[in-house]
């Protein structure tokens, strides 16, 4: 006889876990991307939910505290959510899952690199590896990324 576990997988599990991260942050439509590093903690807060939260350092020096609550819609695959972190303050985010990522545009309350909004993409590289990934359009509308970390499970 075949038992389900009360708690069963859901689509979010792959994102959970603890991170150590290092990538490139470009603050600003003509900023040079810096090298940073950061620390994250991915929860689900309900089965549907996921809490992220870390902090990202610059030089040594410089951090940024940065979240993102996100809730799925298990039928429909859509993300809602809220991203902390950026300057202008909390912004709004919607999108979709879709296989190992998540897609979601950023929505700023004020315009961030001279847009409204920015698209940023969760990605499971597999059972330990995640990438995140935003772009925004460059001055000749062209794609720019602005964030591009690497996070590997502790």
């Amino acid at each position: 006889m075949l038992t389900v576990s009360a708690a069963a997988a859901t689509p979010l599990d792959r994102y959970t876990g603890s991170f150590d991260a290092e990538g490139v942050v470009a603050d600003g439509p003509d900023a040079t991307p810096r090298e940073v590093s950061c620390d994250f903690k991915v929860q689900q807060r309900r089965p549907n939910q996921l809490a992220l939260d870390g902090t990202c350092w610059a030089y040594l020096i410089f951090s940024r505290s940065v979240s993102a609550d996100l809730s799925l819609d298990p039928q429909s695959g859509r993300i809602t959510g809220t991203y902390t972190g950026s300057k202008v303050g909390p912004a709004r985010l919607t999108g979709q899952l879709a296989g190992p990522a998540i897609d979601v545009l950023i929505n700023w309350p004020q315009p961030v690199n001279g847009h409204m909004t920015a698209d940023m993409r969760i990605v499971s590289l597999g059972p330990d590896r995640l990438r995140i990934l935003v772009t925004d359009s460059g001055e000749n509308g062209m794609p720019r990324v602005t964030t591009d970390l690497s996070l590997a499970r502790r």
